[in-house]
This record gives structure tokens, C-alpha cells and sequence, in this order.
């Protein structure tokens, strides 16, 4: 009897802190069950209770009321025991939202709480509401259920209606039961919002109906978890709206504590970020919030790497890549994206980011690694118009990041499981407008990390092809278990230097996107149906040829449109991450009298990489030229084969410039200075070199010759600007637009950045000029660097 005893009296103790789970003992003292706060009258709430920052040992409730003496009263859910009484201390400048933080929780244990005030002397409590404190290892717990959602924003009155029916018809049917509302509580760890949660941040009463009047039936149950967007900042620049209502846990960096913040749920890290104040269009762009902001990012992951986190989630409003609304991207975001894959590259972790922005379901997922791209939305906010060719022609791109693009309401439900087999699963769920409400799975997908033994075998595409014909092929034992191919392309057996990636819409199993405008079928209240782009597709075979007379392949893929925008308000610096700086990439042309060398890997239903097939080599019957620049290398030492235009160019040494050295040979050019002499002119330099094409002229005329240009480029400190261009003349010297025409710069310092274009000569190509110098834009010497300039025809 001791032991229980000591048992008691340690739950005692707790119970004067927190309260304690399990049943108690029956030789419990008498009293020690208490009656719960009552009244003829609940509180006057203008915001009904709601529960932020969970945690293992603790939960925050909020609420608004004028009503004074607000407490929030809590014990475990068995209804025994002694209450823990926590005051609500005012969260607003005008005191009616208040936040009760109740600590030192026992941690996944259901917990029921009353709010309690009084209005002149007369106690008033609400009905008992309930939470359950989140799990810490050792608890037994196997998996977390967490509900995605965006852009909960009321922005037209015909849409009135569809968050309440998210909530009512939606989770309360599904994924808990409506009569004993505790188990939401038990069944969902946390609704998340990736902003927008407000049609006007500043606007008190969108707050209080359109977001908390539409959630109030499950808000009192499950922890909210949001992020700002551009809408909770309209009318009030500095959130303070937002703010008042939102308490997440005080984890960001310092005087950005509410802007950015993380929670952990046992092995998942759920990173909440703010993409306004870094995104250029919708939002302003601020440099400094950026490099703090993407600074604590880091530290928040490395953090989550030493802890051992198999499951980092991102959540932010701008998208990386919007498939529906090209214009709501941020390069901002696509480097905190970036951050989240390098993240799973490093640990093998499963990794996403939630979005909205955009009101539209999009579900994609990184190419290397297991990473999730999740369009939340729409919640509420209006359905764009899949229907308007003026919208489409301006506003939506088929990445091949994303598989899945559906115009429609609805929500997600994320399945953690945790243990030595962790899975990450997504379910879409469609529905919210009157009539619309059956919220059927209308996409499922599970991400884990295992072994794909599913090797590819290479079928076709060896030895000499016609470049109008070339086609590749792989089998595999096990075909029904593939759903994508990765195949890659380069003229380097080891696959470095310029590789080709084709992957995405056309080498998976479903693509589903929107046909023309006037094709589209739907509406603007129940969504607009998406078509399967890749319906009886043969995804073991790439017609090559094909594939690239209806559209380009570039390096990089899809990685060019996250640093380079569709509208210059997006472009709102060049990024550290982007490879190229902003620069052209090249793009895969199988010209004549060249060799290529090709891989394949497949990727089965759960996002695993098979290991690549064995290295396979075609070749493209023609010829390929000399180089065709004359001194390309500075390795006359003098500037033999150019002439001068504009300013000085010299060919220098390392001794000339300090050591910094040449990207091969002795020489390299440069701009004005370096003891060379430095004319008064201020501040271009320019050579060029014309190249005569006219015993090429047949070829060119008939479509079948290509230039090739290629050299390596570099600065001092990344101030002043290389420039080098190949411009294409006709025979009376004026020139011609081709795909090669693009100036190439580099702001490497002392390291030289190589750089490469490439393209079919067009009708009429005489001469191809090569134009090379730049522009001084601090000190005294023009320190623009050229070295190893080559130019080849193929035909």
C-alpha cells in the first residue's frame, strides 16, 4: 500500500502543476475528485477558444471576450483530480485577446480545460473543451496526423460557406467524430495554414467570422499552426492583427520571433517561415530579412540533423514553382526549398514545404531526393480561372516538378509514421463549395526511404543515329512497379561538364494539367478538371528527336525557372545558389558529327532512386570543325586575331595581376590597367573577331549547321562587368537573332566560371562575330578576365 501511496502523493504534486494522466488509485483520499466550473451562462466570446505553440509539457489557449478575470482551467481528461487555473493574460493592445500558456503538461495525454470569467461578481464557464499535449520519445506513439491547408481567405461572398464546410463536412466527418469532438483531439496533432489566413490583415472583423467563425467547431480542439501571407499584411505592414491572434512559440531569431518559428513532433521538425518579406512580387522585398531569415534556416536544420530528425517539413506562402500562377513565385522561397533538399541529401530524411499563394491543389516532388512540393490550397480563396485563355497564356506553366495540378477546394491530411520504417503519406481530399462536400481522395501519395533494386537495361539507342530519329529504350523486371524515368544526356562518358536531365511530364506514369482554355471543363465553384497529359504514355522509351523539335531541353531543368522569373518584379536578386547566375544555359542540340552518352534510373511508388544503368553512347553522323577563333587562348601573348573597338584589352600573366592565374596556359585576357597603359576614356573596353562562314553557306541555308561557343570568364571581386557575345551577321553585315545571341558575364572572383552557348545558325549567316571586353564599375584597372574561347561548327 506504500507505493501506492507515494504514487499519489506524486501525482498530487503534479496535479498542482499540471495535473496528471491514467486513473487514479482507489484508495485515493476522499475529495479528490472536483466538480467541474459551471454556470448558467458561458462567456461572451467574440472569438471562441483556440490552441496554439503545442508542445510535449505544454499548450497555449487563446481566445477574445471583453468579459475581465479570465481564466483557463485544466486537468487530464478522466475528470479527476484538481484543476490547474492559469490566468489569461491580455495579447492585444486593447486587452480582448488573451493567451493562457499552461506549462509543465505531462506529455501525449489528453487533456479537458474550461475558460472561466466573471461579469460583476458572476462566474461564467464554457462547456468543456479538450487537447492533447504532443508526444516525446518513449511514449509509444507510432505516427502524427496533421491537416494541411492554404489561403483561408474569404475573397468573394459566394464562397461564404466553403471553409465552414471544410471543417463541418470535412474534418469532423473524416477524420474525427463530430459527436465527441475529442477526438479531434486525439486524432489530428495540428491544422496548419500556409498563409493568406485573412482576406485583409488589418481588418478586425475578417479575424473574427471569416477565419475563426469558420473554424470555431475544431479550433478548440487542435492546435493552429500558420504562417503570414501578403493578405494578413494588407492594411497592417507591421502584422499587428496578425500577431495579436497568433502565438507560436518564441524559437526564431531574435526580433523575428513570431515570423519564423519551428515545432517538433517527436521525429518531425514542422519549420514555420514568412516568404512576404523576401518574395519581390506580392510582397517587398528586403535583403537583410532574407540573409537573417535563411541564416536561421540553416542553423534550424543543422540543429535538426544533430537531434536526428527523419522528417523536416517547411511551411511559407510565396511557391518556388507555381504550376497556376506563374507570377506568385519567389526566388526567396526557391532558396529555402533549396535548404530543405540539401537537408535530405545530407541525411536521407523526407522533406517538404507546404505553400498556397496560388488557389489551386499542386502536389510535386523533388528530382534527386524525397522532398515534397504541397499546394495547399484552397481553403477559400477563389478558384482562378482555368477556363480564361487570357490566364493561361500569361499565368501557368507545366513544370516538370509537379505531377499533379487540380483547380479546386478541399484539403490534406499528412500521415507521419515514425520507427525504423519511417513513411511520409499525403491525401487530397476535394471539396468545400454547397454540393461539394463528399471530399473524396482524389490523390494519395507515400514517401518512405528504401532500397529500389529495379535496374534498367538499356533496349535501343546505340551506335550511329539520325539526329531527326534518335530514340532510347530500358526494360526493367518489375516495369509495374516504376513510376518515373530519369534519363540523362552528355558528350562526356562521365557525365560532367553541360548534362541533360529529362525527367518529369513526359517519362512518368500521370501528369495531370489543363488542355486549352476552351477545353477546360468545371467551373469556378466545385474546380476545373485537370487531364492526364501522359494517359497510355510508354515511359520506357524517349523519342528524343521528337521530344526536342516540340520543345527545349536545358541544363538544369526546371532549376532555370526558380532563379529566373517569369516578370521582372520577381527577379529580385541572383541567387548563390543558381549555378549559372542568371546566365543562359545550354540546351541539348544533337548536332552533327558528335557523340552522346546516355543513363537511365527509375523511381518506384514510394520516391526511391533505382541505381543508374550501365552507360550507353550514340553517335550523330556529320562533321565537327577546328576551332575557328584565331589566338582564343592569349597564348600569343599579345592580342593577335582581335581587333580593337573600344577602350584597351591586354593578354597578362599571373605576374601581372598579383597570382591570380590563367584557366589554362600561360596567358589570359583582361580589360585596361596591369602596367599595360590605361587610356583616359572611361569605362568599356571591347575586341572583336569576325569569323567568316561563307564556305558553310549550303548548310547553314538548308537548317543543318550549328555553332557552338564556349569560354571561361572571371572577375577580381565580382564589381566590374566580362561581357562576350557571338553575334551572327548576314552578308551585308547586319545582324540576325539566333538562339546563341545572349551576353554572357560572370561575377566569379578569381576563379574562373565557364560558360557555354550553343544553337542552329540561322538562314542567311555570313559571319559570326565574337564581340569580348566589359565594363568597369569600381577602382582603376577593368578587371574582366577571358580565357579559352572556342567556337565550333557542326553540320
Amino acid at each position: 500500500m506504500l507505493h501506492k501511496r507515494l504514487a499519489w502523493l506524486a501525482c498530487g504534486l503534479a496535479f498542482a502543476l499540471a495535473g496528471c494522466s491514467g486513473d487514479q488509485d482507489p484508495t485515493d483520499p476522499p475529495g479528490s475528485d472536483v466538480e467541474p466550473p459551471s454556470s448558467a451562462t458561458a462567456p461572451d466570446f467574440i472569438v471562441q477558444p483556440y490552441l496554439q505553440a503545442p508542445a510535449s509539457d505544454q499548450m497555449t489557449v487563446m481566445f477574445e471576450t471583453g468579459e475581465s478575470n479570465a481564466e483557463v482551467w485544466v486537468r487530464p481528461f478522466d475528470g479527476k483530480g484538481e484543476f490547474t487555473r492559469v490566468s489569461a493574460e491580455s495579447h492585444s493592445l486593447d486587452g480582448l485577446v488573451r493567451k493562457a500558456p499552461i506549462h509543465q503538461l505531462s506529455s501525449n495525454t489528453l487533456y479537458e480545460y474550461y475558460v472561466v470569467t466573471k461579469v460583476l461578481g458572476e462566474q461564467r464557464a464554457t462547456p468543456r473543451y479538450a487537447f492533447k499535449t504532443w508526444p516525446q520519445a518513449g511514449d509509444g506513439v507510432e505516427q502524427a496526423r496533421v491537416i494541411a491547408l492554404s489561403d483561408t481567405q474569404l475573397d468573394r461572398d459566394e464562397y461564404a460557406r466553403v471553409l465552414t464546410n471544410v471543417v463541418n463536412q470535412g474534418f469532423l466527418q473524416h477524420e474525427c467524430d463530430a459527436a465527441q469532438p475529442q477526438t479531434c483531439a486525439e486524432n489530428i496533432a495540428a491544422i496548419t495554414i500556409s498563409g493568406d489566413v485573412v482576406q485583409v490583415g488589418g481588418n478586425r472583423q475578417n479575424w473574427r467570422e471569416q477565419l475563426f467563425g469558420s473554424l470555431a467547431a475544431i479550433t478548440p480542439y487542435v492546435p493552429l499552426v500558420t504562417v503570414p501571407g501578403n493578405h494578413d499584411y494588407y492594411s497592417d505592414a507591421e502584422l499587428r492583427l496578425y500577431r495579436s491572434y497568433m502565438a507560436p512559440p518564441e524559437n526564431g531569431s531574435i526580433g523575428y520571433e513570431d515570423k519564423w518559428y519551428y515545432l517538433d513532433y517527436m521525429d518531425l521538425r514542422l519549420v514555420g517561415l514568412d516568404s512576404y518579406t523576401i518574395s519581390g512580387a506580392h510582397g517587398a522585398f528586403n535583403r537583410d530579412t532574407l540573409a537573417v531569415q535563411r541564416q536561421w534556416l540553416k542553423e534550424t536544420l543543422n540543429d535538426a540533423e544533430v537531434q536526428g530528425k527523419h522528417f523536416v517539413l517547411g511551411m511559407f506562402h510565396h511557391g518556388c514553382l507555381s504550376e497556376m500562377w506563374n507570377v506568385g513565385e519567389s526566388i526567396g522561397s526557391c532558396e529555402m526549398v533549396a535548404e530543405l533538399e540539401q537537408y535530405s541529401a545530407r541525411t536521407g530524411a523526407v522533406t517538404g514545404h507546404l505553400f498556397g499563394h496560388t488557389h489551386a491543389y499542386s502536389r510535386g516532388q523533388s528530382r534527386d531526393v524525397n522532398h515534397l512540393w504541397l499546394n495547399a490550397a484552397s481553403a477559400s480563396g477563389y478558384i482562378e480561372p482555368l477556363d480564361d485563355a487570357d490566364h493561361q497564356a500569361k499565368q501557368i506553366r507545366d513544370y516538370d516538378t509537379f505531377e499533379i495540378s487540380r483547380s479546386e477546394f478541399g484539403y490534406n491530411l499528412l500521415t507521419f509514421h515514425f520507427g525504423d520504417a519511417p513513411t511520409m503519406t499525403l491525401e487530397r481530399k476535394k471539396g468545400g463549395f454547397d454540393g461539394d462536400t463528399e471530399f473524396t481522395v482524389v490523390d494519395s501519395l507515400t514517401f518512405s526511404v528504401e532500397d529500389n533494386i529495379n535496374l534498367p537495361l538499356v533496349t535501343a539507342g546505340t551506335g550511329e543515329q539520325d539526329a531527326s530519329a534518335v530514340e532510347l529504350g530500358v526494360q526493367v523486371a518489375m516495369p509495374e512497379a516504376v513510376r518515373a524515368v530519369h534519363w540523362q544526356v552528355s558528350e562526356s562518358p562521365e557525365f560532367d561538364g553541360a548534362v541533360y536531365d529529362i525527367w518529369g511530364n513526359r517519362t512518368r506514369r500521370q501528369n495531370l494539367y489543363y488542355g486549352p482554355a476552351d477545353e477546360v471543363e468545371g467551373d469556378h465553384e466545385s474546380g476545373y478538371v485537370a487531364i492526364d497529359t501522359q494517359a497510355d504514355a510508354d515511359i520506357f522509351n524517349l523519342k528524343l528527336s521528337d521530344m526536342l523539335s516540340a520543345s527545349s531541353v536545358r541544363v538544369g531543368g526546371d532549376d532555370y525557372y526558380r532563379w529566373n522569373k517569369r516578370y521582372s518584379e520577381q527577379n529580385t536578386h541572383t541567387s548563390s545558389y543558381d549555378a549559372y547566375a542568371g546566365q543562359s544555359r545550354p540546351e541539348l542540340a544533337l548536332r552533327p558529327g558528335t557523340t552522346w552518352y546516355w543513363r537511365a534510373r527509375v523511381r518506384d511508388e514510394h520516391m526511391n532512386w533505382s541505381a543508374w544503368s550501365d552507360v550507353a553512347s550514340f553517335d550523330i553522323a556529320g562533321t565537327r570543325t577546328d576551332n575557328l577563333i584565331i589566338n582564343g587562348d592569349a597564348e600569343a601573348g599579345d592580342m593577335s586575331g582581335w581587333n580593337l573597338q573600344k577602350g584597351m584589352m591586354n593578354a597578362i600573366t599571373a605576374n601581372d595581376n598579383g597570382g591570380f592565374g590563367p584557366a589554362e596556359g600561360t596567358y589570359y585576357f583582361a580589360g585596361r590597367g596591369f602596367g599595360k597603359g590605361a587610356p583616359s576614356d572611361c569605362c568599356e573596353e571591347q575586341v572583336i573577331q569576325e569569323i567568316d562562314l561563307s564556305a558553310y553557306a549550303t548548310e547553314i541555308d538548308a537548317g543543318d549547321a550549328y555553332a557552338e561557343f564556349s569560354a571561361m570568364l572571371s572577375t577580381w571581386s565580382g564589381a566590374d562587368e566580362p561581357r562576350l557575345q557571338l553575334i551572327a551577321l548576314d552578308a551585308g553585315g547586319a545582324e540576325l537573332t539566333w538562339a546563341g545571341d545572349d551576353v554572357l558575364t560572370s561575377k566569379s572572383s578569381q576563379s574562373w566560371e565557364a560558360r557555354q552557348l550553343s544553337g542552329q545558325l540561322p538562314s542567311g549567316a555570313r559571319t559570326l562575330r565574337v564581340s569580348m571586353g566589359g565594363v568597369r564599375k569600381a577602382g582603376n584597372d577593368n578587371d574582366v578576365y577571358f580565357d579559352d574561347l572556342k567556337l565550333f561548327l557542326y553540320y
